[in-house]
């Protein structure tokens, strides 16, 4: 109940804004923010500046589909799409494109000239090569298909379909539509779209059986995008929540594309309940959003009053967007950015990974980890997150940050969990806490780091002048050259979370490590802390054995029963 009562106080502030702006908001949680624009008003000033900064997605409400851009059989009116993709690029917003296949906006001379199902192939294939083919590497995301379904689950009579259609039967033109935009922009992301299909109903139900069938068989589908053109009626959350997590078990994403809560209005203006209510709405569609990974776009279908399809289509509703007639926000662009800023950030346990080798599945006393998939975090690369806002707590110790940023955050073990089975690892940033998860605790996961931090390939591997071992210069038998891990474990004597080792004697592994290079053993002469490092990283001396062969060989450490990663090297002579 708090955040209502934070939310209902925010309406009384008649839609004043936080200082941030969705954007930035939306940058903080990774995931995309949007609005339906038309390049006509980019003249505007006010159109314009809100636009970029209140948003950081584009879609064009109507340049891309079918009929405006593709006017005659051979000819295309790309002017007012490239307007939108110029728009966006400069000032770094990522685009959606709309549409390539839909029932509607068709053009009298493709819908009256009786093609056969060939030739109606031979133009649709054209359609999406040319069009998807010219912003190929612009766009993020096509809705390939729009509203293909009936209400009650069966598909949509038209010209693509069966009125003749292509040629092909139940969903294979919508198949065939995927894949010809699959070859066309292999780099975008590729959305089923269609409305009346946020909750579990029988529509919803036809187009998750055609995503799970989809995926099943290869065919390149990457997303749903839900509609959600609302009344201030709407469905149950719980069902658009249970809709949603079905669709994200395939692993597939979810975007909502064209949000609006349409109210009634008696001139133009809205009852201050029905904006309240309006408000809600988005912020339950927001805060709904924001409990999967996996849905990563919110998007309204424009974001002015002033330019809404709205009136026209549903006389006496209007008032459906964030802004009003004068580009001032109103309460529901205030419920918007209270979503945004106090979701708890999910994390999980898979994402937890060894900082060298990228193994997972439990953490060492001291390892540095990387957490992926965080959603919530700082936009840009924070490397003074000691004194940020970012934290990862482990059984409510604090760990050492390194960095952070929104999606990835480097931090170091605290060395208390030392001697436990598990630990409770949660996730804070800006006072926004993850629920907890829980990870097993090893004594040791030996991580080698590598050159190029992919953990395989050439290790970080230095002689004892301190040159890099590689190719080019080689170790050579007998010598003792120095490889640095991480996920070493305890030290003797004791390491403290954070401290930078500058003066000897430094600590040492606990848990003697062995090190083979090529499959033989190699004595190790110290394993410890490493001079100029931050505890946590292990320095570990190793001499190189006669019977080693020649060549780029492996290189494995083991501490007990935890080996390094397979595929790291040294190179030997």
């Amino acid at each position: 109940m708090r955040v209502r009562y934070v939310l209902l106080a925010a309406l009384l502030c008649a839609g004043a804004a936080f200082p941030q702006s969705l954007r930035d908001l939306a940058d903080q949680r990774g995931i995309k923010i949007g609005a339906a624009v038309d390049p006509s008003h980019f003249t505007e000033s006010l159109y314009a500046t809100t636009l970029a900064r209140e948003f950081n997605q584009a879609e064009p409400e109507n340049a891309m589909k079918f009929g405006p851009i593709h006017p005659g059989l051979t000819t295309y009116n790309f002017d007012p799409a490239d307007q939108i993709v110029d728009f966006a690029q400069s000032h770094s917003m990522a685009i959606r494109g709309h549409n390539l296949v839909w029932y509607n906006q068709l053009p009298g001379w493709l819908t009256s000239a009786n093609y056969t199902p060939e030739q109606l192939s031979s133009i649709l294939q054209d359609h999406i090569n040319t069009v998807a083919g010219r912003y190929a590497g612009k766009l993020s995301a096509w809705d390939v298909v729009n509203e293909a379904f009936n209400g009650d689950g069966t598909l949509r009579s038209y010209l693509w379909y069966d009125s003749p259609g292509i040629g092909l039967k139940g969903t294979g033109y919508i198949e065939q539509a995927f894949r010809w935009a699959h070859a066309a922009d292999p780099k975008a992301l590729l959305f089923y779209n269609d409305y009346s299909a946020e909750t579990i109903n029988t529509k919803s139900d036809a187009i998750y059986r055609m995503a799970q069938d989809f995926k099943a068989r290869g065919v390149p589908i990457d997303g749903i995008g839900l509609q959600m053109h609302f009344t201030t009626n709407t469905g149950p959350l719980a069902s658009m929540e249970a809709n949603i997590k079905r669709i994200t078990d395939l692993g597939l994403e979810v975007q909502i594309t064209e949000l609006d809560v349409r109210l009634p209005v008696n001139s133009g203006v809205a009852s201050a309940a029905s904006l309240a209510t309006q408000a809600q709405i988005y912020h339950d569609i927001t805060a709904l959003c924001l409990k999967f990974p996996l849905c990563t776009a919110i998007q309204s279908w424009g974001f002015t009053d002033k330019y809404s399809w709205i009136p026209g289509t549903y006389p006496g509703f209007g008032a459906a967007l964030e802004f009003d007639t004068n580009y001032q926000p109103k309460p529901a662009y205030t419920s918007i950015q209270n979503a945004l800023q106090t979701a708890p950030p999910l994390i999980s346990a898979a994402g937890l990974v060894n900082g060298a080798s990228y193994a997972g599945g439990a953490v060492a006393p001291g390892e540095i980890v990387l957490l992926y998939g965080a959603t919530f975090g700082p936009s840009t690369l924070d490397f003074g997150a000691q004194t940020s806002q970012t934290r990862l707590l482990f059984d409510g110790v604090a760990a050492p940050i390194l960095y952070s940023q929104v999606g990835q955050t480097a931090a170091i073990v605290p060395f208390a969990v030392a001697g436990k089975v598990s630990t409770q690892v949660e996730y804070e940033y800006l006072g926004q806490r993850s629920a907890a998860i829980t990870v097993s605790v090893t004594p040791a996961q030996p991580g080698v780091f590598s050159l190029d931090s992919s953990g395989q390939g050439a290790g970080a591997i230095v002689d004892a002048s301190g040159q890099i071992v590689s190719r080019n210069h080689p170790a050579h038998h007998g010598d003792v050259i120095s490889v640095f891990i991480t996920g070493g474990g305890a030290t003797l004597p004791a390491s403290q979370d954070g401290q930078v080792l500058f003066d000897g004697p430094f600590p040492l592994l606990a848990a003697t490590p062995q090190v083979k290079i090529g499959g033989v053993d190699c004595p190790v002469p110290y394993a410890g802390g490493a001079s100029g490092l931050i505890a946590g990283v292990a320095q570990i001396n190793v001499q190189v054995a006669s019977g080693v062969a020649s060549g780029e060989q492996s290189l494995i450490v083991v501490q007990g029963t935890s080996g390094s990663q397979s595929g790291l090297t040294v190179w030997v002579q």
